[in-house]
């Protein structure tokens, strides 16, 4: 290696400089990760799909936890894997004629969805470890429903009304 080859690569394994330290990618969770998604589930616009994942050799697993990680340092996606292929679902029994009568599903490549997986256990282990998230934030969170966040809030109503005290709140429903 010449040099400069040895600067981009002393760049390349450069940790970002505000972004938390995130623990690199093993090739055991690219191929857990790869395994999972349901091969029979419609393919993004680049006609990837699990079935073509689950076949890759090991040397091709090896690749993708090189790039994942290379994404990973340097807080990159590609922007190809941000295109999504916007499908139009019928909603059942609703007039075809109208715009509402339709869901739209966005359907991402699916190694923007394996990268997505992989990176949001990361996070969720960071945001676990240092505490960053309350234990009250219900929002996007494992075991932590929407049925649980009612049954707290209706708990703390109950404690209230037995304790004679007043529990404001504020409820938005929004269609």
């Amino acid at each position: 290696m010449n040099n400069n080859d040895d600067e981009i690569e002393a760049y390349l394994d450069a940790p970002c400089q505000l972004s938390p330290q995130l623990k690199a990618f093993s090739p055991t969770q690219v191929h857990r990760d790869i395994n999972q998604p349901n091969p029979h589930k419609v393919p993004g616009y680049d006609l990837i799909d699990g079935t073509v994942l689950k076949t890759l050799p090991r040397k091709s697993i090896l690749l993708l936890t090189f790039i994942f990680n290379r994404m990973l340092r340097l807080c990159y996606l590609p922007v190809q894997w941000k295109y999504a292929q916007i499908l139009m679902n019928a909603k059942p029994g609703k007039p075809p004629t109208e715009a509402s009568s339709y869901r739209p599903i966005s359907v991402l490549p699916i190694m923007s969805k394996v990268f997505e997986r992989l990176l949001l256990c990361r996070l969720d282990e960071t945001m676990h470890i240092d505490g960053l998230l309350p234990i009250h934030q219900f929002g996007f969170r494992n075991n932590h429903s929407t049925i649980k966040q009612s049954h707290k809030v209706v708990n703390k109503i109950k404690e209230s009304i037995e304790g004679k005290k007043t529990y404001p709140s504020v409820f938005l429903d929004i269609q």
